[in-house]
């Protein structure tokens, strides 16, 4: 989808799947658009080194899964439960070394799904040391099967800023995706 809009995009990822996606061009689950996106595709997956070095902006969209009880069909259990931020950190950690290793400020967007106060309690301390590390977080609006639409026109961009310079670069990238409103918090 950023790519449709005359981004070039590379990416990482752990997962030996994912890059099969990308270089067979086969989906294995349903996404409107998504395979029309990409058959275009020129996406390359590379090493964190590498995505780090070539990027301007990084999205961070690393799973944060939940119990099962939580699985969205049934009624909430009325005891509550945080999501499991193992992944995230592990990512933002090796990020935030390669970051500090180039020693190139780099503005990182987390689009992961994270509940309120997550980012200051367990992202913002691994990340404090890193002058490099430029964080902002946007939480996507986005639904499994409309993903793509979804992120191409959204209802509003809510953009939680740490520095005010990575939010410029993030608000005038996405001004080349759309158009949606704007709000920016803490």
């Amino acid at each position: 989808a950023i790519e449709s809009r005359g981004h070039k995009v590379v990416g990482h990822d752990p997962s030996d799947q994912v890059k099969d996606i990308i270089d067979t061009k086969k989906l294995q689950y349903e996404e409107i658009w998504a395979q029309e996106h990409l058959d275009k595709s020129k996406i390359e997956i590379k090493s964190v080194e590498d995505v780090v070095g070539e990027s301007e902006i990084i999205f961070v969209p690393i799973q944060t899964p939940h119990g099962e009880k939580f699985e969205g069909t049934t009624r909430i259990p009325d005891e509550r439960e945080d999501f499991d931020y193992t992944f995230l950190k592990e990512g933002i950690k090796n990020l935030s070394d390669e970051i500090w290793h180039q020693q190139s400020k780099k503005v990182v967007v987390i689009i992961s799904t994270v509940l309120p106060g997550t980012i200051r309690r367990e992202i913002k301390p691994i990340i404090d040391a890193n002058p490099y590390f430029k964080l902002c977080y946007n939480p996507f609006f986005i639904a499994m099967g409309t993903t793509i639409d979804d992120f191409l026109r959204p209802e509003i961009i809510l953009f939680g800023v740490n520095d005010k310079k990575a939010a410029e670069k993030a608000k005038k990238f996405y001004r080349t995706i759309h158009h949606a409103p704007f709000y920016e918090t803490t």
